[in-house]
């Protein structure tokens, strides 16, 4: 068994809401402010992104092997440009790394 861990670092933006994690087109589970979630998957190739109302992260692919612990890092953007991120850039509204 493989496994993701996602840390959604802690913001002003988005702090009492909850963040949804889609994982290859299926939403997997949502992740608080300040939580690290770790999440069993299959070795392989996938892509993560994570969402909010109608804006999201970049798609982050990644490639798994077996018995490996992938851990991911969940930002949200400056609250000073979320006119910006909401409009034109709501595709990159959130920023998954690894």
């Amino acid at each position: 068994m493989a496994q993701i861990t996602i840390n959604r670092i802690s913001g002003y933006s988005n702090k009492l809401r909850k963040i949804k994690l889609v994982l290859d087109n299926q939403e997997i589970d949502e992740i608080k402010d300040g939580e690290i979630k770790t999440i069993n998957v299959s070795p392989g190739k996938h892509i993560l992104i994570a969402k909010i109302d109608w804006c999201q992260s970049n798609a982050l692919e990644l490639n798994i092997n077996e018995g490996e612990n992938r851990k991911v890092s969940l930002k949200g953007t400056n609250p000073f440009s979320a006119l910006y991120y909401i409009t034109f850039g709501r595709n990159s509204y959130l920023k998954l790394e690894s």
